[in-house]
Parts: structure tokens; sequence; C-alpha cells
């Protein structure tokens, strides 16, 4: 099978002939290196993040190609897959200005860049709805950052694992969007009526409880690699 991507739910087989994906590599920690005066070696801050990763693809044009629909669809953000890692999606965003008309009149080939977000996230993506406390387990190699939608009323602990969020003044339901680092209802941030860290779902076990009147909680898990 040739090598392809799929950019936004569009297959890059139907228009283009990919000749080289990028390569699978990690994402580079970001890490700060000191060095002290008087001291062999080095120290390490370890931030806990990760940079973004630049992933080039090299493609053909085929003969019978629209420029309009490829100016239009090789732009912008969304979520690319490549064929070399088919059950891993990427949040990216194409970050170099690919030049069509020197494509068509010139050269046959060129290149698209992908700026990627660090993580590689997995299909299975399914909400995850729990009526009393329980247990979420986490199948992947990083901490995921869910967003959980609380439905209850007042105040509210929230516990994961050692993790305590305190909620006031709920009504009906809030969301913590830890992806988004806020939480809100609707269109109203919430910001102010949470306190404690956003959560996240290490690799294994997470248990999940609550005080306060809660009907439920539903769990987008947002699973993915490092």
């Amino acid at each position: 099978m040739l090598p392809f991507f799929i950019f936004n739910g569009i297959d890059s087989s139907d228009y283009l002939i990919v000749k080289k994906l990028p390569s699978i590599f990690k994402a580079e920690k970001n890490i700060k290196k000191i060095e002290i005066e008087g001291r062999d070696g080095f120290l390490t801050e370890d931030f806990g993040t990760y940079k973004s990763i630049p992933k080039s693809v090299e493609c053909t044009i085929k003969d019978t190609i629209d420029i309009d629909f490829l100016c239009s669809w090789l732009d912008g953000s969304g979520e690319v897959v490549f064929s070399n890692e088919p059950n891993k999606k990427y949040k990216a965003t194409i970050i170099n200005q690919i030049e069509f008309k020197k494509i068509f009149t010139t050269f046959h080939s060129f290149i698209i860049q992908f700026d990627c977000q660090p993580h590689k996230y997995a299909f299975d993506n399914n909400l995850i709805s729990l009526a009393s406390p329980g247990t979420i387990y986490n199948p992947y190699t990083a901490n995921s950052k869910p967003i959980l939608k609380v439905y209850g009323n007042g105040s509210i602990t929230l516990n994961i694992n050692s993790n305590n969020i305190y909620l006031t003044n709920v009504i009906d339901y809030v969301i913590i969007d830890s992806e988004l680092v806020d939480c809100y209802r609707d269109t109203v941030l919430k910001n102010n009526d949470m306190d404690g860290e956003f959560p996240e779902f290490l690799p294994g076990s997470n248990a999940v409880s609550w005080t306060g009147t809660v009907t439920k909680v539903e769990i987008t898990p947002n699973w993915r690699w490092n």
C-alpha cells in the first residue's frame, strides 16, 4: 500500500502521491539545563511539558487536481493521521506557505509541514458515565487531560486520585476542561467557582469520587500517548 495521510477527514490518496512520510519519534521535553560555576556537569529543571513536533510530508501532485480545493484543504489546523501510525492522530497546524503556482508550472514535488502538538491521541475517546464513584482505567502511556461534565447543584467536592476539586454555585451542571484549562457552563466561565488543580488521568487505575449533590459525571477521557 502506498503511504498516505488524512487531514481533517480527507485522504491524500485521492489528490496526491505521498513520496515520504515523517519519521516516528517522541516529542522533546521542555528541560532547562543549569550549569553551576565550580561544579562538574549540569543540573536540569524539568517543566513537565513537551515541545511541538514538526512533521514534513513530501508529495507529488496528481495530473487532475483542483487547485482551489487544494488551497482550501491544506490550510489551517485540524487532525492528521499518517499511514505509518494508523491508530493514532495528531492535532496539527500546517505552518508553511505552499507555492501552488510553482508546483504546477515548475515543480512536481512539494513539502507539507505539519506542526504537531506533542501528544498522539487515540481514536477511542468514548464518553464514560459514572452515576456513582468508581475507577477509570487509562490504558495508554501518557497522562490524559479529560473533559468532565459534572451534573449536580450547589457545592460539590470532586476527587480524582488525591486531587480535590472544589466547585461552588453549580446549577444543573458544570464542565471542567483540563485541555483548555477552563471551567465553564455553556458560554459562561466558572473558573472563579472552582478551586483545585485541573484533573489528569494517570496511566493505570484512577479513583473518582465526590461529595455533595451529584447525579452523574460524564467524562471525555482524551486518551493519548507521549
